[in-house]
């Protein structure tokens, strides 16, 4: 008797579906991260449980904006986040305030 198994190809790891939990505040999925530094934006997206800026990932946003800046900086004040849906960004520490 033949097995079948499922194309490898169309499993789904779970892990890429999870949010990122920071602080009590989760970060779904497909958010949209940006934070401005000497007038240029970058940009980053929640992926796999994590904060993900040119494909390495971050658990903090402090950890996430000091490769940015290379200077210690307030990740929560420096980010602003867009989630799925959404169609303006707000400053993340502004939701850390209304949790």
């Amino acid at each position: 008797m033949e097995s079948i198994r499922p194309d490898s190809s169309s499993r789904k790891n779970p892990i890429d579906d999870l949010p990122w939990i920071v602080d009590g505040l989760a970060f779904p999925q497909g958010t949209e991260f940006r934070g401005k530094y000497k007038g240029y934006f970058y940009y980053g997206k929640v992926s796999s449980g994590a904060l993900m800026l040119d494909k390495k990932a971050f658990l903090s946003p402090s950890e996430a904006a000091v490769t940015i800046t290379r200077i210690s900086v307030d990740g929560w004040l420096f980010w602003d986040c867009k989630p799925p849906g959404a169609s303006s960004w707000i400053n993340i520490h502004t939701l850390k305030q209304i949790k």
